[in-house]
């Protein structure tokens, strides 16, 4: 059995998708143990210079969610080194669309805004949820590198 400690602090709010993440990022959530119908989901962010330092929340778009799937819960971290700064997000409904639009997530969304002169790394989370059980049925990450 090998033992993977996270390299990063995490936020209460943040627990459960940041511990799948950091599972996942050690091997224990591999594409093998998924089951096949999660292995498929697949998301894009079309991040532009609108959505940096703004509260204007990017297009995500989501293929393949998987089967139950009611909606989705997003959330903007930010990290550099070992810190970690939840920005914001918020849920929406799966409509079917695959398409979660500009300017959705009102949670108290905050874009990505490096300081001037220095890179940090933004990602997107984006959990798959089925009715009101806090296990989500998939994760998927957009990472973004800033400067």
């Amino acid at each position: 059995m090998r033992f993977c400690r996270p390299q990063f602090r995490t936020f209460q709010s943040m627990a459960v998708i940041v511990a799948a993440l950091a599972l996942q990022g050690c091997g224990l959530f591999s594409s093998e143990s998924e089951s096949p119908a999660t292995q498929d989901m697949e998301i894009s962010v079309k991040f532009q210079d609108v959505h940096r330092c703004s509260r204007i929340s990017p297009e995500i778009t989501i293929v393949n969610p998987p089967k139950g799937t009611t909606g989705y819960d997003v959330r903007l971290v930010e990290t550099h080194g070992l810190d970690e700064v939840v920005l914001g997000g918020g849920s929406w409904a799966e409509d079917g669309s695959g398409l979660i639009p500009e300017g959705a997530m009102t949670g108290h969304y905050r874009g990505p805004c490096p300081p001037k002169g220095e890179s940090r790394k933004y990602i997107y989370v984006v959990g798959a949820k089925q009715g009101q059980n806090p296990q989500p049925l998939a994760v998927r990450v957009y990472a973004l590198d800033l400067d």
